[in-house]
Order: structure tokens, then sequence, then C-alpha cells
């Protein structure tokens, strides 16, 4: 259980700081919570102080724990028992991290260990119930999957510009809180990455899916990039996919980013987008296969 001194109506915040390999850093306890008590594993976190914002409680939390002050903490949901069936707190506030702490680099100031684990080893660890299931639950998240795909050497991206019957792309806007290099409150092109294994157009149709709710019927190649062609490209290699389905901007969900909106080609230029977009929507405005579709 991610909390000092647990209880059913304390609320706090916990940090999954997460390694190139997809491992979890997770502290070992020392204090006496049943069923797993002393020794169980949990990841840092603690209870929230008068006046604290969640984020403030994270980073403190995790400072005086590890002896590390995280830079690149972002938040991901609050979770409630409605959620986690069997939380010990009444509410918790859920962070990821991928600042780059090697195990050596950490003091154990509170607790019995920290270590890096694979969910693939987390079976064999003690762990609370309320525990276990969070970490299931985070470790099926698009934001760890998203975690472990951006620190990898080699990344594959989506992207898929999905217009209305006016000839308007739907645009995503970026959490304001994502790291710098991740263009942050700007605008770009609904996406994510390859996971290992998928083909590039089954990614294009899950992340969209998993990003406004949407089902898409068909999606067109429109082009490969290299990163060489496309200078702040996330990606070593982008597939960029196209479609018409006209989805009125009523009826999607904002499951990722801030919002979505649909956005005419000569709007596109005063927006403020993210990087590789802008080239991106330029090629695809100036295409054949935007021209046969509106012209």
């Amino acid at each position: 259980m991610p909390y000092k001194a647990p209880g059913s109506g304390r609320e706090g915040s916990a940090v999954f700081l997460v390694a190139p390999d997809g491992s979890i850093l997770l502290q070992q306890r020392d204090d006496d919570v049943p069923p797993a008590g002393i020794g169980r594993w949990t990841p840092p976190g603690g209870g929230r102080e008068p006046g604290e914002s969640p984020l403030e409680t994270a980073r403190r939390e995790f400072e005086e724990e590890t002896g590390v002050r995280l830079q690149r903490l972002r938040y991901i949901e609050t979770v409630t028992t409605a959620q986690v069936p069997d939380l010990l707190p009444s509410c918790l506030h859920l962070f990821v991290a991928d600042d780059p702490v090697p195990r050596a680099a950490i003091e154990v100031r509170e607790g019995l260990d920290f270590q890096y684990h694979h969910p693939s080893a987390f079976d064999a660890l003690p762990m609370n119930p309320g525990t276990r299931q969070l970490l299931a639950r985070f470790t099926a998240s698009d934001a760890y999957r998203g975690t472990v795909g951006m620190l990898q050497p080699f990344r594959v991206g989506v992207g898929v510009i999905a217009l209305d019957r006016w000839g308007r792309a739907l645009l995503q806007l970026r959490d304001a809180d994502l790291p710098p290099e991740r263009f942050p409150g700007l605008w770009s092109i609904p996406g994510g990455l390859v996971e290992p294994d998928e083909p590039p157009d089954a990614a294009a149709f899950r992340e969209f899916e998993e990003e406004t709710g949407v089902l898409l019927d068909d999606l067109r190649l429109f082009r490969v990039y290299r990163a060489s062609e496309l200078p702040g490209s996330l990606t070593h290699v982008y597939h960029i996919y196209y479609g018409d389905p006209d989805v009125p901007e009523e009826l999607i969900e904002v499951r990722e980013g801030q919002a979505f909106r649909y956005w005419a080609p000569r709007e596109v230029d005063a927006l403020p987008l993210a990087g590789p977009a802008a080239s991106v929507l330029r090629d695809f405005f100036a295409s054949t296969h935007y021209r046969k579709l509106f012209h």
C-alpha cells in the first residue's frame, strides 16, 4: 500500500517511476499492514498535507523516501475504491515519471528497500490486494505503454488525419503537463506508438479509438516519414493515415489530451502546432490524396 499510515479516510499521491525496460520502482515496506504485512512491495507515495496539491505531495513524498527529486512527474488519474475495490485510502492521485534514476542513486530513507521490478515478476512479490490491483490497472494503461515506448531506442509511430465533410482535420490539444520535448499544450495529430509486433495500420485504429472513443471503419495510408524528414519528431518512423469519417465533435470523447477540434486548412497555419504536425498537415493538404476527396 503506497501509504505511510493508511486509513479509509485518507487522501494522497503515489508515483510510478518507469525504467526503459518497463520495470517500475517499488518500495519494500517495514510497517505491518495486513494481509501481506511487513516486507510487502508498493509504489512510493504518501499522505497529502494541508495546503498541498497532489503533485506537490507526490514530489515531496518521493524525495523524502528516496533522496531523489523527480523532474518529469505527470498526472495520470485519481482513483477511489470504485475503481480499485481493495484500495485502502479513499482517494489516491497517481503520477508517472520517466526520470533516468539508477538504483544506485536511490537512498533507502524509509522502508526496507527500493528496487525496480518488471510486471512479469509482480505475481511472486508480496503485495496487498489494493496495490496489486493498482499496478495491474497502471500496466494495462496507455500511460504505461506510452511511457515505456518513449524510452525505447527505436520508436515507430502512427498518426491519423480524420476529416469531416467540410475537409477539416481533427486535431488533439496535448496535455499541458507533458515533458517539454513532447510538445505540451500544443495541437497535434491524434496517434501514438506502435507496439511490438503490431502492424502500423492496426496501431492507427487502436490509438484513435483509445484517444477519442471512436472506432473507425476505414483508413488509408498517406505517407511514411523518417525522422530525418521531420525535425523534432518523437519517432524514428512515422506512419500517417487518413480518412473522412465525419464524426461530429460532440460524439468525440476526450480520453487523452485536453480537447479535440476540427480545423480547416486555412486555420492550421495560425495554430500552435507540435513540431512535426505542421509539416505533415502542410504536406497532406497539398497532396492529391486530399484534393481527390474535397476538390
